[in-house]
């Protein structure tokens, strides 16, 4: 799909004086500069011959100097009978000349200076070595190792790049060489298919004695290496046979093939670089044609495979009669069809001489008339509208001759080399211009005669297409130079103003012509005003943005222009006006020269800038100044994205929503669901995206096309629906790509409930709604699957993602319910269906009203009903509603088997409804209503009922259900209590009264809670069952349960128990304080001992452990802190002194006591001053602060240094070997928390 462009055009006027003389001249190129060397005659006495060298300068026009003259001897006027070869030598730097006398020339360079041209340097020059027989051509290898000479006496001399002999033997010989075919039988020409020729083609012989040679045959060989170096081969006429015969050598000059006999075989020959076919020509009467031979020397009758080479044709046109004219035709095959991608035709008495393609440069061509120098730069473009609109048909232009093939790809993708429409001009086409007019599919074409026709192209805005109609054509004559240069880029603005650039070799510029057209007459448009701005810079690209409404213009080295065209002046009337400008200072500067370029916009809608994409030949894609990657093939802009192919073959997604330096290419491993990379197939480019569409075109190395919908390109167009409503859009593409549903809701969960009624409108179709339903989750999927890429133009929800179903099959069900039930009946059973838990019941419900009034539309939404749910569940759910029409209608549409259902049926009717009711909730396991449905079939299952609820454990349920019933009600609770009772909850149990004081008493007698030290429970079963309230009062001053124990002496009326049992005990409470306050003071000082004793007495003295440090009561902490010294008698499983008591359990324990030793303090504190007994309160406030301040003052030295429990000790006592002293457990220092248990009335 790609076209031949034309970048530049470079010509060095009137550098060959007299060349209408000659008729060839010999050139050869410095690969490593560029620099063109040729010769020619430099007077008209034709006695000399001179090398040229035309060289780049920093101006338009290269340099044109003399390094070598040649004497001539005899005045010949044709260079062909002077000399037969020139070659540049890259490792010494030198030129090679051999003339047809047999001398061979070198011309050194390296010795020459700039200043030493256009003078005779005859010291460089070195004449090497002379043939005798004469030179007929010669021919150098790649490698440049290897030059083959054709002596006059028809033989090949094979020397090395020293001109040492290898070898020289003679082309003309019987034997056909050693890679000749031999024939064993398979494969035969007798055996093929001939196509519609058929088997006579094969019985048809050739009368090989009737072959000629051209009409124009020079008689001269010709000589061409293969690209490797490894063969070459040989053109020239065999005397024996009085033809033209190719033959192939190998290095070493050993004959491997000869050419079958080929009828008017001509002199042209040319070994295809990247193949094994040897190119030459064959001439006939009426017609000319290229052939191709294989290696082997058969005549092929394929063409060669698509790899983007382009066969240069150089052709004389004219006879003796009509005026003759010379031009060079580019050819290239793809999808095994020929296309003439560009003719350059040179006028008649300017003939072509000389043409060669540039040894290291693809596409850069050089021809030498007989007046001029001309170096042309071409590109493979695509030639496509970059007009961004919806109705740009996507359409792609081919050249092929004066042939234009167009296939719009927004409908239709047409494999070349076929096409969907074409085009046919007077001459051959140059360029393709598409204009914004018609949404960018009007079109101009650039002929090489100059003249451009405009093309309106209406019928591709809308399916179906219709072809272009030609609407006018207009023939430029821009410079009256002679020497000007072709017409190479236009740009169709609009319809009556067009751009063009060409190159003016007089001025030494680059000329941009802008012309004003006026299209009012019907195929006859009139230019009505042409104005030129010369530039001194080579214009390699003419952009032209139509969206952006922005020219460029992109110089040699990257340089980029841009163009002010005042459109608003533009009337035609004062022409003295420059209406257009290009800017004095350059809009960007490009790292090294890009060869594609394109602009955009790019950023967000807080700043938005212009942008210049440029790609280089070494594939470095440029936006601007920065770099975005490097190894990029192609790039095309798109709407929402910059579209790149990869080296890594790999096509890239990047969103133009972002700023400049966001734009780049992450190196990063991609996401599961990464939408900005794709897969693609190795070599494949782009040829185009479809604007605002999801089509991506990508041309495989092959030729061949292919259209991809990149997630990238889908998720893109799907979110752009949605923020416009079109939902139908939306929904479309995301079932046709395979997108997730949930991102018609995820997108914007408010947005799409405020327009569920639009949703399903514009889906309209039910299968399509019950789809959407269907795919319903809870999740955010433009969370998790496909998160937005650039700025992102997601709408932030508030919405609850766990109710997310719900929500949406609600809503839509409401919509659908006021629209129409029928029509959306299955949807509406969808919506039901598909909530979290389903609702099956209401889903049912609608067939139980539909089954009378539409019996057949009940069966269907039965049908569809099961195929969402398991036939099983549905047929619980049905029977649960406890109508047996309905179970039934389910039943028979499911797979279930009559044998299984009908009879457990039948014996339900059997029963009152009630009972019924019960045995359909027990067979679901429904049993708090199997219970409610049996507690109203009677009082004659109420035994029944009290099985069933001792059998499921239903007491509290059927507490609840016969709480009116006070018989019934005893009973429950009688059996409820004997329920707790078998599960020892005896409290509980103890709620029945019938069985209360054996519960009690089960729960433990008071004498045993009081040895539990459970005074407070002991006192209540004391008081409720016993009434010992003297006893009771008793029990709870022993536990400090002051108040309630005060409570409870006025509630009975026994006030005299103050004074006996409550008024006495705060004097047991005084004592045991001070008793505590001395026991930390004595076994404080007794712990400091023993750390000294420790210090200064041997270990094994340690063994004598003073165990009274172990009873200090408010440390019961500390009572772990040393546990390993204890004798060892006759064995060593003797732990510590302390149990397993003393663990994490009982520290936490005994901490919580002395937090409620504090609380029970402080009660009794406000118990005595309410009796008031004040000085007993202020007494013991006042010991117990002593207590607690002793232990915060001692606490940190107690705790301060462990006892050493790393140490292992081996003890002999008594003639017995303790092995090993068990490990001292070390216990952290007790945290004592601050409370404030002080009363302040006391202080």
């Amino acid at each position: 799909m790609k076209s031949l462009t034309l970048l530049s055009e470079t010509i060095v006027p009137e550098c060959i004086p007299f060349g209408n003389h000659l008729k060839r001249t010999f050139h050869t190129i410095n690969p490593d500069n560029g620099d063109f060397y040729f010769v020619r005659f430099p007077n008209p006495s034709f006695s000399n011959v001179e090398l040229v060298k035309c060289s780049e300068t920093e101006t338009l026009c290269p340099k044109i100097s003399v390094i070598a003259v040649f004497s001539n001897g005899d005045p010949i006027q044709e260079l062909e009978e002077v000399i037969c070869g020139i070659k540049f030598l890259v490792d010494t730097q030198s030129i090679c000349v051999a003339f047809i006398n047999g001398d061979i020339v070198t011309v050194h360079l390296d010795g020459l200076n700039d200043n030493d041209e256009n003078e005779e340097n005859d010291e460089l020059i070195e004449l090497v070595g002379s043939i005798d027989s004469l030179i007929k051509c010669m021919e150098w290898s790649p490698d440049e190792e290897l030059v083959i000479f054709v002596t006059g006496n028809d033989t090949i001399l094979e020397m090395t790049k020293d001109f040492d002999v290898i070898t020289e033997f003679p082309i003309n010989v019987e034997d056909l060489g050693e890679a000749v075919s031999i024939s064993v039988g398979w494969g035969k020409k007798e055996t093929q298919f001939h196509g519609s020729e058929g088997k006579l083609a094969a019985q048809r012989v050739v009368d090989i004695t009737n072959f000629t040679l051209s009409n124009d045959d020079d008689f001269k060989p010709r000589i061409s290496w293969h690209y490797d170096g490894n063969m070459f081969c040989c053109s020239a006429i065999d005397t024996n046979r009085g033809l033209r015969v190719i033959r192939v050598y190998n290095r070493e000059g050993v004959l491997q093939s000869t050419s079958e006999p080929v009828d008017k075989l001509s002199y042209t020959l040319s070994w295809r670089p990247s193949g094994n076919l040897i190119a030459s020509n064959q001439k006939f009467p009426d017609k000319h044609e290229i052939i191709f031979f294989e290696k082997n020397g058969l005549r092929h009758e394929i063409l060669w495979n698509c790899d983007s080479t382009i066969l240069a044709i150089w052709l004389e046109r004219g006879d003796s009669q009509s005026e003759k004219s010379s031009c060079v035709q580019l050819w290239n095959m793809n999808n095994y069809h020929w296309y003439l991608k560009q003719e350059i035709l040179m006028k008649a008495d300017d003939s072509v001489i000389s043409v060669s393609w540039d040894p290291e440069t693809a596409l850069r061509l050089y021809i030498v008339t007989q007046k001029k120098f001309h170096k042309f730069e071409f590109a493979w473009d695509n030639l496509c509208s970059n007009y961004i609109n919806e109705k740009n048909a996507a359409a792609i232009a081919v050249i092929d001759g004066s042939s234009v093939y167009l296939t719009p790809f927004r409908f239709l993708n047409v494999p070349p080399p076929m096409c969907a429409f074409s085009v046919k001009l007077e001459s051959p086409a140059s360029f393709v211009s598409f204009s914004p007019n018609n949404g960018g599919n009007d079109f101009a074409v650039l002929q090489i005669n100059q003249m451009i026709s405009f093309f309106d192209w209406e019928g591709a805005m809308n399916k179906p297409c219709t072809p272009p109609t030609l609407i006018g054509s207009i023939k430029l004559k821009l410079l009256d130079s002679k020497d000007c240069g072709f017409i190479r880029q236009i740009a169709w603005i609009n319809k009556e103003i067009l751009l063009c650039i060409l190159n003016d070799p007089e001025n030494k510029s680059d000329d941009l012509f802008l012309v004003k057209m006026d299209f009012k007459e019907e195929f006859n448009p009139i230019i009505q005003y042409v104005e030129k701005i010369c530039n001194p810079f080579v214009i390699k690209r003419l952009n032209w943005n139509p969206k952006n409404e922005k020219i460029y213009l992109i110089s040699n080295d990257g340089i980029v222009f841009d163009v002010e065209i005042n459109l608003d002046q533009f009337n035609g009337k004062d022409e003295k006006n420059n209406y257009i400008k290009v800017s004095d200072s350059p809009f960007i500067c490009f790292p090294e020269p890009c060869t594609w370029v394109e602009s955009t916009k790019i950023g967000t809608e807080e700043r938005i800038e212009t942008v210049i994409i440029g790609l280089s030949e070494n594939n470095k894609l440029y936006a601007n100044e920065k770099l975005v990657t490097t190894g990029c093939t192609s790039f095309f802009i798109h709407n929402n994205f910059l579209i790149l192919t990869t080296l890594s073959h790999v096509a890239r997604f990047l969103p133009l929503r972002v700023n400049l330096s966001d734009l780049k290419i992450s190196e990063s491993e991609t996401l599961p669901y990464d939408e900005t990379i794709r897969r693609i197939e190795r070599g494949s480019k782009i040829v185009c995206a479809v604007y605002y569409d999801v089509s991506l075109i990508l041309q495989m190395p092959r030729g061949n096309l292919e259209t991809i919908s990149p997630r990238a390109l889908v998720l893109a167009s799907v979110r752009d629906a949605l923020n416009q409503l079109d939902y139908k859009s939306a929904y479309i593409d995301c079932r046709k790509h395979r997108i997730d549903l949930n991102i018609l809701y995820d997108h914007s969960p408010e947005t799409f409930l405020k327009n569920v009624r639009s949703f399903v409108l514009q889906v309209e179709k039910v299968d399509y709604l019950n789809l959407f339903l269907s795919n319903l989750r809870n999740e955010d999927v433009t969370l998790t699957m496909y998160p937005p890429v650039g700025n992102s133009n997601k709408i932030d929800s508030t919405q609850d993602i766990s109710t997310k179903v719900n929500t949406i099959c609600d809503a839509i069900r409401e919509v659908l319910e006021t629209l129409d039930s029928k029509t959306y009946l299955k949807s509406i059973i969808t919506t039901y269906v598909r909530r979290s838990p389903p609702d099956l019941e209401s889903s049912l419900g609608l067939l139980v009203k539909l089954k009378d009034k539409d019996p057949d539309l009940a069966e269907d939404a039965i049908k569809f009903s099961i195929f969402l749910v398991d036939a099983d569940q549905l047929f619980d759910v049905a029977l649960g509603m406890y109508d047996f029409r309905l179970v039934l209608m389910v039943a028979q549409q499911s797979q279930k088997d009559p044998r299984e259902y009908l009879p457990f049926l039948a014996d339900l009717e059997n029963y009152p409804m009630h009972y019924q009711r019960f045995k359909i909730d027990d067979h679901l396991h429904r049993y708090e209503k199997a219970l409610k449905n049996l507690s109203l079939a009677g009082d004659e299952n109420f035994e029944e009922c009290l099985k069933y609820i001792v059998k499921h454990n239903l007491y509290k349920p059927a507490i609840s259900l016969f709480s009116n019933s006070k018989e019934k009600y005893k009973r429950i609770m009688f059996i409820y209590g004997d329920y707790l009772f078998k599960e020892s909850n005896y409290v509980e149990a103890g709620l029945d009264k019938r069985k209360a004081i054996v519960a009690y008493k089960n729960a433990g007698s008071w004498q045993i809670l009081e040895d539990k030290r459970q005074y407070q429970e002991a006192a209540q079963i004391l008081l409720d069952y016993v009434k010992e309230t003297e006893k009771s009062i008793e029990l709870l001053c022993k536990g400090h349960h002051w108040v309630e124990a005060i409570r409870v002496s006025y509630l009975h009326n026994r006030e005299d128990l103050i004074q006996t049992n409550i008024r006495p005990s705060h004097v047991q409470l005084l004592q045991d304080v001070n008793s505590m306050l001395d026991q930390l003071n004595q076994q404080t000082t007794r712990l400091k001992e023993i750390r000294t004793n420790k210090a200064n007495q041997p270990e094994p003295e340690l063994l004598n452990y003073d165990k009274s440090i172990d009873n200090i009561d408010m440390f019961s902490d500390t009572s772990s802190m040393v546990s390993g010294f204890s004798r060892y008698t006759q064995s060593n499983t003797q732990l510590s002194i302390h149990s397993s008591r003393s663990s994490k359990s009982a520290k936490s324990r005994r901490r919580t006591e002395r937090k409620k030793a504090r609380v029970e303090i402080s009660n009794l504190l406000k118990c005595l001053i309410t009796l008031g007994i004040m000085k007993s309160a202020q007494q013991i406030q006042m010991v117990f602060s002593k207590l607690e301040e002793s232990i915060k003052k001692n606490i940190d030295e107690i705790f301060d240094v462990p006892l050493n429990t790393s140490t292992e000790t081996t003890i002999m006592e008594d003639d017995l070997t303790i092995d090993k002293q068990p490990t001292l457990k070390v216990i952290e220092k007790p945290k004592i928390s601050e409370l404030n248990w002080k009363l302040q009335i006391i202080i």
